[in-house]
């Protein structure tokens, strides 16, 4: 007992015991003021509360279990995103093992291990390949200017012919199409090695300029829109060659007009190159970026061409993870359209 100012009664818990008061009693001529103590083996007052009310109860559980669910959905995702970035590295033509990924939970390791091993087993078929086609190139060379030679000797002996004019013509040809077959080659194998940002002024304006001067000499005009201030990343290579392609193919089949546009939507640059020539046939526009394939028309018939160029060139745009497509442009000839992802120069 002892004596206390505050006469509102309350209880509190200590411990294992509840302390419950005041209540005023006398004793010898003196006010005083009584608390008792019980231990306490219940649960408690807070919890009794928090049963009582089920609101409050939902609250206090989603206060102590919202850190612990975030935290372990994190924990549980990292693998995911893992998995994520290498599969978005693959589709960029980098095939190589990720050891971070045969990491975390056991059915994640599996998952991962099996990544790696597609990964491993699509990039021996690439280099086998890639090996199988230099060897062809070794293989085809040497005899094909030992042919040249032989037909520089008979012309001299025999002086020129039809013939030997022909010889000569097809096994440059012959050489043209396996130099190309081994760019397409590269192309598909090796794009994701030299990868760096550069302003597209920087890749394609000289290559513009020299594709204008080009068709002013054979009497053509081409006309492009100023270049966007933006930067494309990939390789430089790939991306300038893949427009030099275009730009050629129009102007070569252009009757006299080129129209080049490029601009920037949704984050993505648009390019499209159209010219006035005869175009293609509708049901052909999807193959001609197949390799060796042969437009039906003239346009394709007498150029001289391997039909490798715009699959060359589709190959370069999906390495950068962009789409190519070919319709009839509104000056009635070919229009090919890409689209590429793009980081805005700041």
């Amino acid at each position: 007992m002892t004596s206390l100012p505050d006469d509102s009664p309350k209880q509190k818990l200590y411990g294992n015991y509840m302390i419950a008061g005041p209540t005023p009693i006398t004793l010898a001529d003196r006010e005083l003021k009584l608390y008792v103590g019980v231990r306490w083996n219940q649960p408690p007052p807070l919890l009794l509360r928090l049963f009582d009310k089920p609101i409050q109860l939902l609250f206090a559980v989603m206060i102590v279990s919202t850190p612990l669910l975030l935290w372990l959905a994190w924990v549980v995702s990292q693998p995911a995103r893992k998995l994520e970035r290498a599969a978005k590295r693959v589709a960029q033509g980098e095939f190589v093992a990720d050891p971070e990924l045969e990491q975390g939970t056991s059915e994640f390791r599996q998952a991962g291990a099996s990544f790696n091993q597609m990964v491993e087993a699509v990039n021996n078929m690439v280099s086998g390949q890639q090996r199988l086609l230099s060897d062809i190139s070794h293989e085809l060379r040497s005899p094909l200017t030992r042919l040249r030679m032989a037909s520089a000797l008979a012309v001299r002996k025999q002086g020129e012919s039809p013939e030997l004019e022909r010889i000569d013509t097809e096994a440059q040809r012959l050489e043209l199409m396996i130099n190309e077959l081994l760019a397409l080659s590269r192309t598909q194998a090796d794009s994701h090695l030299q990868r760096e940002t550069q302003p597209l002024s920087s890749l394609w304006e000289e290559i513009i300029k020299d594709a204008q001067f080009e068709a002013e000499q054979m009497g053509k005009a081409l006309n492009y829109s100023s270049l966007p201030d933006c930067k494309l990343s990939g390789s430089p290579k790939l991306l300038m060659s893949a427009l030099d392609n275009i730009l050629r193919n129009a102007i070569h089949y252009g009757k006299d007009h080129v129209e080049v546009t490029i601009a920037i939507k949704s984050e993505n640059l648009h390019v499209s190159v159209q010219d006035n020539g005869e175009g293609v046939p509708e049901e052909e526009l999807e193959d001609i970026f197949r390799p060796f394939y042969r437009v039906s028309t003239a346009r394709d018939r007498h150029s001289g061409g391997t039909g490798l160029g715009l699959a060359i060139t589709q190959t370069a745009i999906r390495q950068h993870s962009g789409t190519i497509k070919a319709k009839r442009g509104d000056l009635g000839g070919l229009q090919v359209d890409i689209v590429l992802p793009l980081s805005l120069g700041k």
